[in-house]
């Protein structure tokens, strides 16, 4: 059984009240859900990237996190960031070359509902791998965006900057360090970082990466659902919309309580 390492990211921009921000109630929810499902075991650990306001305001607020990391079946710690100052700021975040020793780095972002155990994908992960999610073409701007216009042609895959996990750390520094290095923080992408992520994965040996494997269990906005399969029901779009992805996570939520999902 490999352990794993499981990442994830919240934030609050340093001009916003930390109050106002719907996405703590949407990492409340996935936060539930990974222990309700995630199956993690006391020798995994969990790493939340979150800045120092945020952290500072569940410290003296009266929220569910206690209650929730109380019930985490392994060890839990923060990795504090700057208060950021822009989206693309505190996407970035989630590159951070944090330590760590288990088999499995795992990123998950928090519109991800986890609703089967992880080790079902991640026990069959090889070493010295990055797993990443095909998830569209790279000519929509939503992957490609940013790259020279004579290097995109039809039939390459976008991949999904959202949930990706890798099983080696020297590859995984490598490649933070390549979304690092070529990372504009002037572009105001509706993707953010997500570009960024794709052109790193095409500026790198094609043979580091297995492009199939987690496809297989993740949903796409409920597409590609299977009820015995899917561990990842992806919630993606209305980027840097905390209220949309709540009442999203809420719909899909009420769905499978009465069985229509």
């Amino acid at each position: 059984m490999k352990t794993i390492c499981l990442s994830c990211l919240i934030y609050t921009l340093k001009d916003k009240p930390v109050e106002d921000n719907a996405y703590l109630e949407v990492f409340f929810i996935w936060l539930s859900k990974v222990i309700e499902f995630g199956g993690l075991v006391e020798s995994d650990q969990l790493n939340i990237h979150i800045d120092k306001r945020t952290i500072d305001y569940l410290q003296v607020t009266d929220t569910v996190l206690g209650t929730l990391v109380s019930k985490l079946p392994c060890p839990y710690k923060f990795i504090q960031i700057e208060p950021p100052s822009t989206p693309l700021e505190g996407m970035m975040s989630r590159y951070l070359l944090t330590d760590y020793d288990k088999d499995v780095y795992l990123y998950s972002d928090i519109d991800i509902l986890i609703i089967r155990p992880f080790r079902i994908f991640t026990d069959k992960l090889k070493g010295n791998m990055l797993y990443i999610c095909s998830e569209g073409d790279l000519t929509d701007d939503n992957y490609g965006i940013g790259f020279p216009a004579d290097f995109l042609k039809d039939g390459q895959p976008g991949f999904s900057s959202g949930k990706f996990a890798i099983t080696s750390k020297d590859k995984r520094d490598h490649f933070f360090r390549c979304i690092q290095e070529i990372c504009d923080h002037s572009t105001n992408f509706y993707t953010l970082d997500q570009p960024f992520f794709n052109r790193a994965i095409y500026m790198m040996p094609m043979e580091y990466f297995n492009t199939e494997l987690m496809s297989e269990y993740v949903s796409f906005n409920g597409d590609s659902y299977k009820k015995d399969a899917t561990i990842f029901y992806d919630n993606a779009g209305d980027v840097g919309s905390g209220l949309h992805k709540l009442k999203k996570m809420v719909g899909v939520l009420c769905g499978f309580a009465v069985g229509e999902c």
